[in-house]
């Protein structure tokens, strides 16, 4: 099955479960309690705020903080009834954002079958409206936000293993594990929003949207301050790279290929973020005035100036040192030209002595040398590039990286320029869909 109608699939899947999953919640308890539903109607209002003025992130990706008030909704009135009005908000919200259609029906399933499942173990332990029963009960209050936030992740972590054929329990892990703390604070959250409007009524519901705006210029500007230091790194590296002609876009290229090597040998999500910088990194030193007539020349060296050349990842290390979030990258900076047997450079260093990261970096660096084309031979292929790599098995790389990546499947996807070895989020995967089918508009 092919990657565009299994995603499509999934979606209608998922949207057939949270309707099945509403009816079962009906045919349950089909009362509804007008007064109660008020109560939930005003977070869902409080949710529609949040979503409103949710932050771009990246071209039609959102972030937002509406979860919140969503499962607060169900708590202070655990009803199927809430879950419709949320589906209903939910949607309305998708609306309000340029998404693709794909896109919106499978968010406003998977929050109606996330609130229906939260509500389901709620009831289940014993939890009952926090309108009627205002105090905190442990284990039902707990125990809806996991299942909510569970239900939630785990979808959109389905979905990306689906489309990039990638194991789910691992995406899942790796998309989740950096926001626990965040997590266990939403469960307190969720309490005190309900009791908000218990205690304080509408007033409640204004001191609320106050703190959903507040927590969006938080966030934002979190982001933006990250998105700023990381266009400035790529800035810096292409200032560095318009020195020498033969290596344009050289660093972006080790990256790539760093990023997917790491993912090949197995290395979590944050492990392979920091080899990903230190890769795009290594080569900064470049930039000092030495090396300025050397780049620039275009026949092979004389042993005087390799000596010289050979001082460039110090001096990277040295830039990058003087960055104080980047501490923790400089040794795989400054070791990412030593080889396995120890007759590298600078430090030659052998072995398990040479730092990860800069291990994966000479696989990359390496590859991309010869995948590139220079004044005195043609770009190497597929085979050549394996061939070379075996034949320096031991000498130059490591060899049990070496052995992993042969045999890996995805040894070709170093030879594609599409791949950038970074896990898609669910808004590009539904745009791929987009570009490959035609998705049915969502009214």
């Amino acid at each position: 099955m092919s990657m565009k109608t299994s995603v499509v699939a999934y979606v209608y899947a998922i949207v057939a479960a949270a309707a099945a999953a509403l009816v079962g919640l009906y045919l349950f308890d089909p009362s509804i309690n007008a007064r109660l539903l008020g109560g939930a109607s005003w977070l869902v209002g409080v949710a529609f705020v949040g979503a409103a003025v949710s932050y771009r992130i990246q071209g039609s990706t959102f972030g937002n903080v509406s979860f919140v008030p969503y499962v607060s909704a169900f708590v202070l009135y655990p009803s199927w009834s809430t879950v419709a009005l949320v589906g209903t908000g939910s949607l309305l919200s998708e609306l309000i954002k340029p998404k693709i259609a794909l896109k919106r029906l499978f968010n406003t399933a998977q929050t109606v079958l996330a609130g229906v499942a939260s509500i389901a173990i709620y009831l289940w332990f014993g939890g009952k409206a926090i309108q009627v029963a205002p105090a905190f009960k442990f284990l039902p209050h707990v125990s809806a936000v996991v299942v909510f936030l569970l239900v939630n992740t785990l979808a959109v972590a389905i979905a990306i293993g689906i489309a990039e054929n990638k194991n789910i329990l691992r995406l899942w892990y790796e998309g989740n594990v950096a926001g626990i703390a965040y997590d266990v604070l939403s469960i307190a959250a969720v309490y005190g929003f309900a009791r908000a409007y218990v205690d304080w009524s509408v007033y409640g519901v204004v001191v609320l949207c106050a703190l959903i705006f507040g927590m969006r210029v938080t966030y934002r500007s979190k982001h933006q301050l990250e998105t700023t230091n990381k266009e400035l790194l790529d800035l810096f590296v292409q200032t560095v790279e318009f020195r020498d002609p033969y290596t344009s876009g050289h660093s972006q290229r080790v990256k790539r290929f760093s990023r997917i090597i790491a993912e090949v040998i197995g290395l979590p999500a944050k492990e392979i973020e920091r080899i990903s910088k230190a890769a795009l990194l290594h080569d900064v030193g470049k930039i000092h005035e030495i090396f300025a007539p050397i780049l620039m020349k275009p026949g092979r060296l004389t042993p005087e100036e390799r000596a010289i050349m050979e001082l460039h990842p110090i001096k990277s290390a040295e830039l990058v040192a003087k960055i104080s979030e980047l501490q923790d990258i400089v040794p795989a900076v400054r070791h990412h030209h030593e080889n396995w047997d120890g007759s590298g450079y600078p430090d030659r260093l052998k072995g398990k002595e040479i730092p990860l990261g800069s291990r994966i970096i000479m696989f990359a660096d390496t590859i991309d040398a010869m995948t590139t084309d220079r004044p005195y031979r043609k770009a190497l292929g597929e085979t050549e590039v394996r061939s070379e790599l075996i034949k320096y098995r031991g000498i130059q790389f490591d060899p049990e990286i070496c052995d992993v990546l042969l045999a890996s499947p995805d040894f070709n996807r170093l030879f594609n320029p599409a791949d950038t070895g970074k896990v898609h989020s669910l808004t590009q995967i539904m745009e791929l869909v987009r570009k490959r089918v035609k998705t049915p508009a969502v009214a």
